[in-house]
């Protein structure tokens, strides 16, 4: 394992946090009512002027997100609650969930919180363009295990300069790390066209913020073809269980060893080609 032992209680702790609010919910009855009703107000938050302020939101937790380099904030999570709040808003005038979805507005204003989201996501790996551009003696001495495991990745920008760009909007589309793309980018003695790369990355992002903005939607497409019930406290269950899905990708991107990964898919190339 190549997670440092400060992430594995921050993971352990983030964890237990949510089995704890979920036991909570589901055995206290004044607790369950208070989530259920404070969820329900949550509602006004995208509501008229107050979506500026989602916008402002979604565009600075993901570019803390991102510029956290080897350390996890969950922000999927947000974007997924902020595009909940927003269908519940819809469904509280008694629109149905068929009536919801050919609503232009609603995709509209989701869509603009994904696209505010993937800039802000782009914007944050500026931090790990940084410690390459300066602190690269920092970055060769480094006893983050996370850094070093994942600090492979990068090589594949610089072993192939014509598919740089291709590289960062699979790295930004993908759920794999790209914290050291952007360090060996830094690194790098050759000339890079900067702002190309921001708007490749912002492409890429775009695709990973969507899909979270979207998946509430999905789930409830879900739910209703299997036939089950969508209430306050099969949302709140589910809204638990994307948190614990986000926390476990993110430990499955900061724990696999992607060098040694990477390391055998070259070697194997070069014997197929030999």
């Amino acid at each position: 394992m190549a997670i440092s032992n400060r992430l594995i209680i921050a993971f352990t702790f983030f964890y237990l946090g949510v089995i704890i609010y979920l036991i909570l919910f589901l055995t206290v009855p004044d607790i369950q009512n208070a989530i259920i009703q404070s969820r329900r107000e949550i509602t006004g938050l995208t509501d008229g002027s107050n979506y500026l302020l989602v916008l402002f939101i979604s565009f600075f937790i993901c570019l803390i997100g991102n510029a956290s380099v080897g350390f996890p904030i969950p922000y999927p999570f947000i974007l997924f609650s902020f595009s909940n709040s927003i269908y519940i808003r819809y469904s509280n005038l008694g629109l149905t969930l068929g009536e919801v979805l050919l609503n232009g507005p609603f995709w509209l204003e989701i869509l603009v919180i994904a696209v505010i989201g993937g800039f802000g996501s782009a914007i944050g790996e500026l931090v790990g363009f940084l410690i390459g551009v300066g602190a690269k003696k920092v970055v060769k001495r480094t006893q983050s295990k996370t850094l070093k495991n994942v600090q492979g990745f990068g090589k594949l920008v610089l072993d192939h300069p014509k598919s740089m760009h291709l590289y960062i909007f699979i790295a930004a589309a993908l759920p794999i790390p790209d914290d050291p793309l952007w360090i060996a980018l830094g690194m790098s003695g050759k000339k890079i066209h900067f702002t190309r790369c921001i708007l490749w990355a912002w492409a890429g992002k775009n695709v990973t913020t969507i899909f979270y903005v979207t998946f509430p939607i999905l789930l409830l497409l879900g739910f209703t073809a299997t036939g089950i019930e969508v209430n306050d406290i099969s949302s709140v269950i589910t809204e638990s269980i994307m948190l614990l899905i986000t926390l476990a990708v993110m430990e499955f991107i900061l724990t696999f060893n992607w060098e040694k990964y990477l390391t055998k898919k070259s070697e194997e190339r070069l014997s197929n080609s030999e």
